[in-house]
């Protein structure tokens, strides 16, 4: 085992926790969860519950239950789909346009901080790594790590 490859491994496990916790910290500025920014970018204009659960990459169950809740406060709405019965689009209302805008200015400019506090670095190096790995790990046949 390399241990170079092992430890940058481990700071990408790190940097994910990190994420999600800046992440929480961005959507809170406009009142939200990040699972509820998530799933109302995810929707776009508009969506079934299943599409959105394939694109993040989460069970259907609980990108439902989010949004139910998104529903429940006016951030979206269900409407009828023709082509499936019982698979209604997820529909982002202008209330939910709005707190996502929100929720991406906080994003920019925490970015921003970031990019500053780092200080020179090849983002698209970075990126295109972090992209390789990705693919590579999602090829692997499924072990324990």
């Amino acid at each position: 085992m390399n241990a170079d490859a092992d430890g940058a491994l481990h700071a990408v496990f790190e940097v994910n926790r990190l994420l999600r916790d800046a992440g929480e910290r961005v959507s809170a500025a406009a009142g939200q969860t990040h699972s509820r920014r998530m799933v109302l970018q995810a929707a776009g204009d508009r969506a079934t519950v299943p599409d959105i659960a394939r694109r993040l990459g989460l069970q259907r169950q609980s990108v439902q239950r989010v949004a139910d809740d998104l529903v429940e406060a006016g951030l979206a709405r269900y409407e009828d789909n023709p082509r499936h019965r019982r698979s209604r689009f997820l529909v982002t209302t202008a209330a939910g346009k709005s707190a996502l805008e929100a929720i991406q200015r906080a994003h920019r400019d925490w970015v921003a901080d970031l990019e500053a506090t780092v200080g020179d670095l090849d983002w698209a190096r970075l990126g295109a790594d972090l992209d390789r790995i990705a693919r590579a790990v999602g090829n692997r046949p499924q072990s324990a790590g």
